[in-house]
Parts: C-alpha cells; sequence; structure tokens
C-alpha cells in the first residue's frame, strides 16, 4: 500500500470510533461520536442505523480536525469493524428495513431455548464454534423481522457500515460467525444451519478475507467525509478480532483483554481447539488458517456507568473511592451479572448481580472495589479456561483499567498474572485500521507498561476462591 494514513472505523455498541494512524501503526489522530440505544421494553436493544451514519460524519471529522485537515488526502485506505452481533435488514433497493437489533438484544433467547436442547447446543458449536443463543443473527431475524416481505438482505452493523461506503453488501468470516449460519469447518454459509432457522440463503452477503477490498469510497460519501473518492475500503472484521489483533497479533499463548462497554478476552490460536464444555467462542481470526478463542463479559463498562450513576460521583471519583477500600472490600463480593444473564465462562442467561455479605460497615468505597474485584475475576474464571488448553504466557490489557495505576495493580494481584499494558486508546479501531488493503501484519503499539502482582497476590487467590462460591454451579 502507498505511503500515507490510515482511518480505522470502529461503530461500537455505543459510540462510533474513528482513528488514524501511520505507517508504523501508530495513533496519530481520534473522532468519536455517540449515538441512543431505544430500550423502552423489557430485553430490547435498537438503535437506528441513520444515528450511526450521523456519527460517522462526526466523528471522521473531529479526527481529520486533529490530524490536519490539510492532510486529509494523505489517508490511502480505510478499514472498518463494528459490534457483533447486531442485525441490519435491507430491502432490494439497500434501504434500511426497520431498527437494528443490537447484541444486546434478549427478546429472541426464549424462542431458541425452547428450539435447542443440550444435544443440539452442542451440534450448533460444532458446526459453528460459536455457543448459540438468542443474541444471534438468524434468530433475531426469525424472531422480529421473519414476517416482513420486504427484506431482501440481512447484514451485521459492520457490514452495513462498509456497505455504506461501498455499496458492496460482503462480510468476513469473523462477523459471519455472528448470523448463526456459518460453518466454521468448510469456512462457508451452510444450507443446513440455513434450513434449521428458517432463513432463505439469498438473503446472506458474499464472505472476503478481512484484509481484502471490498470496493473503492463512493462520491456520495467522500463527499460527506472529507476524504478522496476511490480510497480502498477494507472488508473488515468483527469488533473482538480486530481489537486483539491490535494488541498481540499472532502472539500464540497471549491473551488480549479488551475492556469496553463489554470485555472480550481473546487467545489466538493457529488451529480449532474446541472446548468440550462449549465455554468459548471459535472465531474465525484476522487471516485464513488462525482462530481466536474469544470470551466475552456482557456488562462491564455499562456496568461502571451503571455503578457511578448510582452512587452519584464520576467514573474517575469510583475509582479513587475503590482503591481506598481495602483488598477484598472487607469481606464483600460483587458478581457483576448486570447485563440479564452472563456469557464468559458461564453461558447462563439467568444469571443476575449479586452483592454478597453487605453489612452496615460498608459503604459506597466497598461496593465499588468489590465491584471492580468482581470483574476482574471473572476475567479470571476465563484465563483459567482458556489455560485449560495452553498456557497463558501473557495477558495485554486496553480500555478501563489502563489509566489508573492503582488499578492496574490490583488487576495484577486480582488475576494472579503480569499484565502488559499497550497505548491504543481504541484497540479495534485501530485494528481496523491495521487491516487495510496491502498493510502489513503488526501489531499496533510497543508495551508501554509490564505489572506484575505484589505480595497481595496470595489473599487474592483466597478472595477468588469465596468469589467463585457465589455461583458453584458448572459452566455448561
Amino acid at each position: 500500500m502507498a505511503a500515507g494514513f490510515r482511518l480505522g472505523l470502529d461503530l461500537g455498541t455505543s459510540s462510533l470510533k474513528a482513528v488514524i494512524v501511520d505507517e508504523a501503526g501508530g495513533e496519530v489522530a481520534a473522532g468519536m461520536a455517540a449515538y441512543p440505544t431505544v430500550s423502552a421494553h423489557p430485553g430490547q436493544a435498537e438503535q437506528d442505523p441513520a444515528a450511526w451514519a450521523e456519527a460517522l460524519v462526526r466523528a471522521v471529522a473531529d479526527a481529520l480536525l486533529a490530524l490536519g485537515p490539510e492532510r486529509a488526502g494523505e489517508v490511502k485506505a480505510i478499514g472498518v469493524t463494528g459490534q457483533l452481533p447486531t442485525l441490519v435488514c435491507l430491502s432490494a433497493q439497500g434501504k434500511v428495513v426497520g431498527p437494528a437489533i443490537t447484541w444486546c438484544d434478549t427478546r429472541a433467547e426464549d424462542w431458541v431455548s425452547e428450539r435447542l436442547d443440550s444435544e443440539r447446543r452442542r451440534a450448533l458449536y460444532e458446526a459453528t464454534g460459536m455457543p448459540i443463543d438468542g443474541r444471534y443473527l438468524a434468530p433475531m431475524f426469525r424472531v422480529h423481522f421473519s414476517e416482513t416481505a420486504e427484506v431482501a438482505h440481512i447484514v451485521s452493523a459492520k457490514d452495513y457500515l462498509c456497505y455504506l461506503l461501498t455499496g458492496r453488501l460482503i462480510t468476513d468470516p469473523s462477523t459471519a460467525s455472528g448470523y448463526a449460519v456459518y460453518d466454521i469447518n468448510q469456512s462457508s454459509w451452510s444450507e443446513d444451519l440455513c434450513v434449521f432457522w428458517g432463513l432463505d440463503p439469498r438473503l446472506l452477503p458474499e464472505i472476503g478475507a478481512p484484509d481484502s477490498c471490498a470496493g473503492g469510497l463512493r462520491e456520495d460519501w467522500a463527499a460527506r467525509l472529507g476524504l478522496a473518492a476511490g480510497l480502498p475500503v477494507a472488508v473488515g472484521c468483527a469488533d473482538s478480532v480486530a481489537g486483539a489483533y491490535a494488541l498481540c497479533g499472532y502472539e500464540e499463548g497471549t491473551v488480549s483483554v479488551v475492556m469496553g462497554s463489554s470485555t472480550i478476552i481473546i487467545a489466538p490460536s493457529d488451529h480449532l481447539c474446541p472446548d468440550p464444555k462449549s465455554r468459548y467462542l471459535l472465531t474465525p481470526y484476522a487471516q485464513a488458517g488462525w482462530f481466536a478463542r474469544e470470551m466475552d463479559l456482557l456488562a462491564t463498562g455499562t456496568g461502571f456507568s451503571w455503578l457511578s450513576n448510582l452512587l452519584g460521583h464520576p467514573a474517575n471519583m469510583i475509582e479513587a473511592m475503590a482503591l481506598r477500600a481495602p483488598p477484598g472490600a472487607d469481606g464483600l463480593l460483587f458478581a457483576p451479572y448486570l447485563g440479564e444473564g452472563e456469557q464468559g465462562a458461564l453461558w447462563d442467561s439467568r444469571l443476575r448481580g449479586v452483592l454478597r455479605g453487605l453489612k452496615l460497615a460498608h459503604g459506597p468505597a466497598h461496593i465499588a472495589r468489590a465491584y471492580f474485584e468482581g470483574v476482574l475475576f471473572e476475567i479470571r474464571r476465563c484465563l483459567d479456561v482458556l489455560e485449560e488448553f495452553g498456557p497463558v504466557r501473557g495477558v495485554t490489557i486496553s480500555g478501563q483499567f489502563t489509566h489508573s495505576p492503582g488499578l492496574l495493580l490490583l488487576g495484577a494481584n486480582a488475576l494472579g498474572r503480569k499484565l502488559t499494558l499497550r497505548d491504543v486508546s481504541s484497540p479495534s479501531a485501530v485494528g481496523a485500521a491495521l487491516l487495510t488493503p496491502g498493510s502489513p501484519y503488526g501489531i499496533a503499539a510497543k508495551p508501554r507498561a509490564l505489572i506484575a502482582p505484589t505480595e497481595h497476590q496470595a489473599r487474592y487467590d483466597e478472595f477468588y476462591s469465596a468469589y467463585l462460591q457465589i455461583f458453584p454451579h458448572q459452566a455448561r
């Protein structure tokens, strides 16, 4: 690819992030624009794709302003990623039909549960690499749009972003895995799975490699974004894969932990390694032949926002309060299942948040500390599962904890592992930029710090053992 900047776009759960990187993969400018989620009814989590388009314009404008508008012509390619799985339906004319149903929406759960016994769940996992539930596109479509005659295409959020920019309906293997009809063994759509879900295969987009060119930037969008028409736009990949690629590339034994609205834990692997208990996802990775053993905690960042609102303090004050409380929060344990169930290592839609051991002596600082420790213990539970299939030689972390030395040290102790910190403000957007056509493979940033556990680790081993007893049931 010609020398110059690359623009990465991440259509996330609550905002669109635009990041510009240089030839070395270093971040040089960024912008962000938020959009609302409609949650007026139980389980509902819908968004308006028109709001995504407006956010795209605002975020790119902010990034170009930070770069210097006169340098917009030096942007040579665009990469895309996005929240997964989020359903967008299109008419034959390419118009959006109805709202986007986001991955947070749980209204299809009951319908799926009625169709899947343990044997069928296992068969689906072996075929797709996914522990399928109601948050996947095929069941979402059946529940919400199967009677809507004008639907001619279904795509995920990232695929819709690519379609806006290029006019081409195309997905990639990692995003295709969120449709519930992608056969990970055959690397193609499955006719049998389409029959099972009652999904017409003609609704599905074609599949291409993440770093291949979906097409040139359309003239109308080039004008709106202030970029050159015809810029190559990558097919892109799932936000989880893009974030992991930015942090650890193809380093086997290194696990990336990206903490955003949810927390995504990924261990890259050069071979398929299914879990007999279906506790992790097997997601196609950034290039053919590689896979991500992936575990997602549903409501960590959003849970922290909830806690901040509940206690009536801004985020930085909540963090400071938490660090003033003693390790172990004086016996208080917080199971952070605030998103109507949990995935992670448990995959149980019945789970709800729990405070155990609450007493009069506890105050807001103890609750805040217990929340952070609970999130870290859930991450540790996931790391323990991944380590059953190979050593975890390193943990690279990005997101919520990384700006606080105190929280990072808490993280190293609670996880019982050394943490590597990388300076990446939006790993998924940076990963999208790195996976543009012709770009060299390589992680985005050099390590900024290595944080090792202290003498308090032994105490956290005891706290972790106590935490695991809150819900001692077996993961499926």
